[in-house]
């Protein structure tokens, strides 16, 4: 059985397990089974024994001495690759340490290596061009999702405990359904933002993690929670305090897709088994109607994404001094930057 990030720790706190002992089984692995999994892009054994070998243990740091890898997209490291899955910026590098990463470094994670993404994280399947497809572990010939697909390939694989992942439209959720993972996509702001920027997609890509442990995943969110001062979204204190749950809890579920799209009976009976966990633990669960038209909602999404592509484009043209074409990315990159450039801006406006 797969053992959880906190597990892990102990071992390292108790000196049970040496980090450089780890860190040597870990590569191991990486060879073993990345060559079929193509779930880390990038790779550096000498680096992360030296900083394993390095690294302090202290009981005030959470995931202290633990590796973590992470996603070839927003999760930066001065120095690191910074492609974004993209061809066009193959070799590209990050030029100072995002603050999400440096939340991580803070609670004791070692980062190491970097997990494929789709260019731009567009797709909900993990397959650049750059890089080629990342592969589920339960079956190589099926995808681990996407955008963070490299991260589940690498959790679900059991080469990491945990592993950084994003989510803007699914991003962390989807890789979490298709690789039997917990996917959570914190409330906007919660997380760590900056510096390069505070309000991707409005907000919506918000960096977190995946996990094999609910444990995990709540000292996680607990000890990186929070944003810089500069970001312009802040949740209310009181959504992510810590709470000791003793109550029981009203709980609105549904089966029917919002847009009206087809859910298999597998999804559906999915569902209700959570629902009879929930009921057994004492919650009081309600099957509701979605509550907003789905339709609609999806197409101001849309709006959103298109507006938020173009104007990403806008700037690389101007970082590039160039004109972009078809050649420059992927067919479903160029058709979402086309899209974009069509919307004006009073669609954009009654939109938010």
């Amino acid at each position: 059985m797969i053992k959880d990030a906190t597990y892990w720790v102990e071992q390292f706190k108790n000196k049970t397990v040496s980090l450089p002992e780890y860190y040597m089984e870990l590569d191991r692995h990486v060879q073993k089974l990345n060559p079929e999994l193509n779930a880390l892009v990038e790779w550096d054994f000498d680096a992360a024994l030296k900083a394993a070998e390095q690294h302090t243990i202290l009981d005030s740091e959470p995931f202290s001495g633990l590796p973590i890898p992470l996603k070839m997209l927003g999760q930066e490291k001065a120095g690191w690759k910074k492609t974004f899955g993209s061809r066009l910026f193959r070799e590209l590098r990050a030029s100072r340490t995002s603050n999400f990463t440096a939340k991580l470094e803070r609670a004791g994670f070692i980062p190491v290596g970097q997990t494929n993404a789709p260019e731009f994280g567009f797709k909900n399947i993990t397959d650049p061009v750059l890089y080629g497809p990342a592969r589920n572990p339960w079956n190589l010939a099926h995808t681990p999702g996407g955008s963070s697909g490299g991260a589940a390939a690498a959790v679900a694989s059991g080469l990491f405990p945990i592993a950084g992942a994003s989510d803007g439209g699914g991003s962390i959720r989807i890789p979490a359904a298709f690789s039997g993972l917990i996917g959570l996509k914190p409330t906007r702001g919660a997380m760590p933002t900056g510096p390069n920027g505070y309000r991707g997609w409005q907000g919506a890509a918000i960096d977190f993690a995946l996990t094999i442990s609910m444990r995990d995943t709540e000292k996680l969110f607990y000890a990186i929670r929070g944003n810089d001062l500069a970001s312009p979204y802040h949740p209310p204190r009181a959504e992510w305090e810590s709470h000791d749950v003793k109550r029981s809890l009203r709980i609105a579920y549904l089966t029917d897709s919002p847009i009206q799209s087809i859910v298999s009976k597998e999804a559906k009976q999915a569902v209700m088994n959570a629902v009879t966990e929930l009921e057994q633990m004492g919650h009081n669960v309600h099957l509701v109607s979605y509550p907003f038209n789905g339709l609609e909602l999806i197409k101001s999404y849309y709006l959103m994404n298109g507006a938020e592509t173009a104007a990403m484009f806008e700037g690389i043209k101007q970082e590039l001094k160039r004109d972009l074409t078809h050649e420059d990315m992927e067919p479903m990159t160029w058709g979402l930057y086309q899209y974009g450039e069509q919307i004006s801006v009073k669609k954009i406006y009654f939109c938010a």
